[in-house]
């Protein structure tokens, strides 16, 4: 095909590719209900701390928050994006959506100057089939999980770029901030790490600037955080971090998560599958070329931060699927390497079968997009929001989501949502079977529907009322 002899197509194309995968970020997210758990409970605590003028201490419901032991990352950028932007669905995700197109522009342009177009075309179709992180927990969600994921990459490429001191004190300033987000989560690197130093040790470049340069750009984000806390609850939050946070996590099955070892690896199966056959046929390909000499220090740190997440996620008790999604982006990234280091006809004619491929993944992932729907009560909440509507009552018990979707939607606080008895020009949200419902005698209702009780996970019917007079 002539096409395939000209790298302006192929320019063309990535650009194409990119400009799709941006827009794919955008669409509909305003149309996208809220997701309960770390979505909402993010969210909340980040609005929390805008009210609260405290962009230290993560809050729930007012209080300290020492449930979700996060670090400051976890909610400081989605706070200052809020007292930027407002308070909206798309304020809630945007520092996410923002990470991930750093995440995929910052890996094209890296595989493109390190190896050539084709590695960077051949990553972005991959990570187009990767539709479960762009749909759940992941690209588009207002949870830590997208930065996390730019970070622990970065980290990867940084390690990967060049053996010496400096690009291993980048890697460890984004395993600082990889920290900061999401805790001990960032601690599986240790392996390429130490492959990182024993090239350094073979190349006789080992000094003493090689460990003390990184230790000191690792912690001194850190300590700084540290710090700026222990005014506020000293060691505690820390302590609770450790307790629960890794030696709970890494020992029981917390929170009712209740999957095998072989979760990941069936994940693989069930969800990326494609991505795992590319990179089985990627490894066969590349050896068939190289021999062993395939396995180049890049190639090494890759494998290695790829087999880090793998196993200390599958080992721990805890398996949730969005623990697999770094070594997913990995895993598409080096299936690129490995196919585009050694470029041919075919392996052209792949990369174009590939991008037609992700545009109809693509497709499909829009064309679920386009059935979103927001409930019926965000609407009306927009539409009687405080300070037009002086409070909300509801049952004691409400989702995160629907706490945040009052926060958001409605403009309500925590002194603006309350329990009891409506008073006048209020609002009633009442869910059918409750047993502590508000009394909405009198009460005229403006919507009903079903709607998912994450609390017990199913779904429930909830009616919006409005109240005019006093109960």
């Amino acid at each position: 095909m002539f096409l395939l002899t000209r790298k302006n197509f192929f320019i063309i194309l990535l650009f194409i590719l990119l400009a799709i995968f941006y827009c794919t970020l955008f669409y509909h997210i305003n149309l996208t209900h809220f997701d309960s758990w770390d979505e909402s409970r993010h969210a909340v605590s980040s609005i929390e701390m805008n009210i609260n003028k405290n962009w230290i201490i993560n809050t729930w419901m007012n209080k300290t928050d020492m449930w979700n032991l996060k670090p400051i990352l976890s909610f400081l950028p989605t706070c200052i994006i809020i007292s930027l932007f407002g308070k909206s669905i798309l304020t809630v995700r945007l520092f996410s959506i923002v990470s991930t197109i750093l995440l995929c522009s910052i890996v094209c342009y890296y595989t493109y100057k390190k190896y050539n177009i084709i590695s960077s075309i051949l990553f972005l179709s991959l990570l187009f089939t990767a539709s479960l992180i762009i749909k759940t927990h992941g690209f588009r969600s207002g949870d830590a999980d997208a930065f996390y994921i730019f970070c622990q990459v970065m980290v990867v490429i940084a390690l990967a770029s060049k053996n010496d001191t400096r690009h291993i004190a980048l890697a460890a300033f984004f395993s600082a901030l990889a920290f900061l987000t999401k805790s001990w989560h960032a601690l599986f690197m240790a392996i390429p790490y130490f492959i990182a130093y024993g090239y350094l040790f073979k190349n006789k470049q080992l000094s003493i600037k090689s460990f003390t340069f990184p230790i000191i750009v690792f912690f001194s984000p850190i300590l700084i955080w540290l710090a700026l806390r222990y005014p506020y609850d000293k060691f505690d939050f820390i302590k609770e971090m450790y307790r629960y946070d890794l030696i709970a996590r890494a020992s029981d099955r917390i929170t009712g998560h209740y999957h095998s070892i072989w979760y990941f690896f069936n994940q693989l199966v069930d969800h990326f599958s494609l991505i795992t056959i590319i990179f089985i046929f990627a490894l066969i390909y590349s050896f068939s070329f190289r021999k062993w000499k395939m396995f180049s220090y890049d190639i090494l740190i890759i494998l290695s931060a790829i087999l880090s997440s793998f196993l200390i996620f599958s080992l721990a008790k805890t398996r949730l699927a969005h623990y697999s999604y770094t070594h997913i982006i990995l895993i598409c990234i080096i299936s690129a390497i490995l196919i585009g280091r050694d470029v041919n006809y075919y392996t052209k004619l792949l990369t174009l079968l590939l991008a037609i491929i992700a545009l109809i993944y693509n497709m499909s992932t829009l064309h679920q997009f386009s059935k979103n729907k927001l409930p019926a009560y965000y609407d009306q909440l927009q539409k009687n929001a405080f300070p037009l509507t002086s409070a909300i009552f509801t049952p004691h018990e409400i989702t995160q989501a629907e706490r945040l979707s009052f926060m958001v939607m409605g403009n309500f606080n925590n002194d603006t949502i309350k329990q009891g008895k409506p008073v006048k020009n209020s609002l009633a949200y009442y869910r059918v079977g409750a047993k502590d419902n508000p009394d909405v005698t009198g009460c005229r209702i403006l919507t009903e529907e079903k709607t998912l009780n994450d609390i017990r996970y199913e779904d429930d019917t909830v009616r919006l009322y409005t109240c005019q007079e006093n109960q």
